[in-house]
């Protein structure tokens, strides 16, 4: 039975290397990483019609620019596009005594991304071939808990990713039985979470996903009462799926005709800082300091069923289950009042109790702001884009601000 991990709690993030930042310079995102509690970036080597030695460069400069500015990376090797043993090998070994290797109880980090298991087996020919000792987490899309935590599956316990398609109550009946395994088997459960999901690159792929509004906020609840070993957010920067919580960026490199990746995800991210703060002191709720008050709110652009002027594809999948409103998060260290104003309708006011609240409101098509108030002062004021009837694509991303 593998031993379960000593280390504190911490927090990762999925970085797409293919997706490069602008200037091809990594300071930026690491800094804003730091500063949201983020331990390290998991490193997601691989993707399609991918230029394998540009990736190799990539990687070099990631892991100096991270050795520089004192912070920790990982391997997590996309296993839908990595098909050799030797590729994983050589680059884990590689990168293993970089002072920015991320070691957790004297192991170095390794991580995957997969939809179904590879053909070899990871202990005998690849972990038994890495010049180092080894917490190896690969990820899975299954939801047999049972058998993620059997003594027989690979490694020191699964990564399970986000399941976009299941409904939120699903996703938390499966983190239940996740949390029971991993106290039953003694193995390491690293949870994955997402801000939001959507793509329209084709017609193989064009979905949404059926959890809305309670993909993010509601799972970081729910998590901090489990209590994972880690989180895993899934991603700082995959701006084709809409799941980044770093910067926007719809020009970049891997972001071909993702239209919709302009979209500010920043609040995503000042919300994840929250909850990776009460994650890591135990805490299961967040409390909220005065200084540290705000809200914010999250929404689409356009109705959940309206298609784009210049549509070629159907609505995504699971384009039913979203739902036509606007998202506002409060963050408050005592109640106060809320003003929630969509459009030219009527403004909407309520009280907000200390601690966290996520609401949702009906909007009108139009500019949409909200306000918190205690007394005669301004808490916090937020406005943004206004909500259009039709765009000109669809667009099922959201904003975050």
């Amino acid at each position: 039975m593998a031993k379960r991990s000593s280390s504190e709690p911490l927090v990762f993030a999925h970085y797409m290397l293919i997706m490069q930042p602008k200037d091809g310079d990594y300071t930026n995102d690491i800094n804003l990483a730091r500063e949201a509690g983020i331990d390290a970036f998991a490193v997601n080597y691989g993707g399609w019609d991918v230029d394998w030695a540009q990736q190799e460069a990539y990687l070099n400069k990631f892991y100096h620019t991270a050795e520089h500015l004192s912070f920790h990376l990982f391997m997590s090797f996309d296993i839908t596009s990595v098909h050799d043993t030797d590729t994983i090998i050589k680059l884990t070994n590689a990168y293993s005594n970089s002072p920015a290797q991320l070691k957790i109880d004297g192991k170095i980090m390794l991580s995957t991304f997969q939809t179904d298991p590879p053909a070899w087996n990871w202990k005998l020919d690849v972990l038994d071939k890495i010049n180092a000792r080894v917490l190896f987490l690969p990820g899975t899309l299954s939801d047999d808990a049972a058998a993620l935590f059997a003594e027989g599956a690979p490694g020191d316990g699964p990564f399970p990713w986000v399941h976009p398609s299941a409904t939120v109550d699903h996703e938390h009946s499966l983190d239940i039985a996740l949390a029971s395994q991993r106290d039953l088997s003694g193995k390491v459960w690293m949870a994955g979470i997402a801000p939001w999901f959507f793509s329209r690159l084709s017609p193989e792929k064009n979905w949404s996903q059926a959890q809305d509004d309670g993909i993010f906020v509601d799972r970081w609840l729910s998590l901090l009462s489990l209590k994972p070993d880690f989180i895993e957010i899934v991603t700082w920067n995959d701006w084709s799926e809409s799941s980044y919580i770093g910067p926007s960026d719809s020009a970049a490199p891997g972001t071909t005709d993702s239209y919709w990746a302009s979209l500010d995800h920043s609040a995503f991210r000042s919300i994840s800082k929250r909850f990776i703060r009460a994650f890591k002191t135990g805490q299961e709720t967040v409390t909220v300091d005065e200084a540290d008050e705000d809200v914010y709110v999250f929404y689409r652009l356009q109705p959940a069923a309206s298609l784009g002027s210049s549509d070629t594809l159907p609505l995504p999948k699971d384009a039913e289950y979203l739902k036509d409103e606007v998202f506002v998060v409060t963050l408050l260290s005592a109640p106060a009042d809320v003003t929630f104003m969509s459009g030219d309708t009527a403004p909407v006011t309520w009280t907000a109790p200390a601690g966290l609240q996520k609401t949702g409101h009906t909007w009108s098509l139009g500019v949409q702001s909200v306000q918190v108030t205690r007394g005669d002062r301004l808490i916090k004021n937020r406005t943004g884009p206004a909500i259009s009837a039709q765009l000109d694509k669809y667009d099922g991303n959201v904003v975050a601000l």
